[in-house]
């Protein structure tokens, strides 16, 4: 950037990342005509966006591919008059944007400015790595999620734009995996089955991990997914207590979570899990209440983590005053995280560590591992991850 002094630096970021941003935008400040923030962050938090990082020039609310693009003409303009809607700058009024940009017009990634052969992803099992976003919003109610972007209302791609771009990252960018960034990838089974036949009929030779809710598979879907590419799935199972489920409004059963992984597991898909442990109303019985319902899922990897009532979320409102100590994972990149539980940290702490290291630590998960990151390439990063996590155990 030093070299570069470009005229604008646009950053995106959540609220776990707002403070490398903020460090990254106080590095960059002084060889930077105009600094921007969008993301979740700056859209939750609002005007004190510019408390937190008094460095930052606007930032971008929402969606912001209109509203950026309108952000550069105010500024190659001279800064003349109120800003676009959907910007925030300091000492001017806000206004929000009144509709989000058109799903099926916003143009494909510039993919020939990024250098793509330097990507990696550790859950990758083929080399050659992207992302691709096939839809927006997500009409579930969870507590602890920020919805402040793209809304509560599911606007998708169709099947043929999605395996088109699909087909070009194959054919442009030697892509051999791609990760679905899609909140909810498998929230309409029948777009999720007209994707899947449409790589199919056109023979195409990619690999891909989604998301999913535990709701919404069958056996009979993934078995199509497998057969059209798809490899893993991740799935919200959070907890294997009903009362965490209900405060966290999951609207899903631990049996339903039971019979997913069980699917998952016979279509010969990998699975990964997300759990929450020791959210508010939870003890030690009930924290390993859920770590022994992690093991008997069978899920072939598990991300644990804490609860944090992120601004913008439900729980922030009924539960962000009672945020208490730092309790993370090895996986983590926010600096504080304030966690909302009602064990003590300490002790929500070690219960983290006893997690982390009876799921991992065991010939079967770790000689996964390294097959995986021998698969796409990532001998480095799962290197970097091993590192950090024998830090984080010891």
């Amino acid at each position: 950037i030093e070299r570069m002094r470009p005229d604008i630096l646009g950053l995106s970021a959540m609220t776990p990342t707002a403070d490398v941003a903020a460090r990254a935008i106080r590095e960059a400040r002084p060889y930077a005509r105009y600094i921007v923030m969008g993301g979740p962050h700056p859209t939750a938090v609002g005007e004190t966006i510019f408390e937190q990082i008094p460095e930052l020039d606007a930032a971008v609310i929402g969606e912001g591919e209109d509203s950026v693009v309108e952000l550069l003409q105010w500024w190659k303009s001279g800064a003349q008059g109120q800003p676009p809607e959907g910007v925030r700058v300091p000492g001017y009024a806000y206004q929000a944007r009144s509709q989000p940009p058109d799903i099926h017009r916003i143009p494909m990634p510039a993919r020939h400015l990024l250098p793509s052969s330097s990507y990696r992803y550790l859950f990758a099992t083929r080399p050659g790595f992207t992302t691709l976003i096939s839809s927006r919003g997500c009409p579930f109610r969870c507590s602890f999620c920020d919805k402040s972007v793209s809304g509560s209302r599911w606007r998708a791609r169709s099947p043929r734009d999605v395996v088109d771009e699909m087909e070009m990252v194959v054919r442009d960018h030697g892509v051999g995996f791609i990760n679905f960034y899609d909140d909810n990838f498998t929230l309409r089974r029948e777009r999720v089955v007209a994707i899947c036949e449409e790589i199919i009929r056109r023979d195409l030779k990619i690999e891909w991990k989604c998301e999913g809710r535990v709701d919404s598979v069958d056996i009979e879907l993934l078995e199509l997914m497998r057969r059209a590419g798809c490899r893993c799935i991740a799935y919200g199972v959070e907890s294997g207590n009903p009362e965490t489920l209900a405060l966290l409004r999951k609207d899903v059963k631990v049996e339903q979570a039971e019979s997913a992984f069980a699917a998952t597991r016979d279509a010969g898909l990998r699975s990964l899990a997300y759990i929450i442990l020791g959210a508010p109303g939870e003890g030690a019985n009930e924290v390993r209440d859920t770590l022994r319902f992690v093991g008997d899922l069978g899920a072939d990897y598990v991300q644990f983590s804490s609860l944090v009532a992120l601004p913008g979320t439900p729980l922030f409102a009924s539960h962000g005053h009672r945020a208490g100590g730092d309790v993370r994972n090895p996986v983590d990149g926010d600096a504080d995280r304030r966690t909302v539980t009602d064990l003590p940290p300490e002790q929500l702490d070690r219960l983290m560590r006893e997690a982390w290291r009876g799921f991992y630590l065991r010939p079967r998960p770790m000689a996964r591992l390294a097959r995986d990151a021998w698969a796409s390439g990532s001998w480095r990063e799962a290197g970097r991850l091993g590192a950090a996590m024998a830090r984080w155990a010891i």
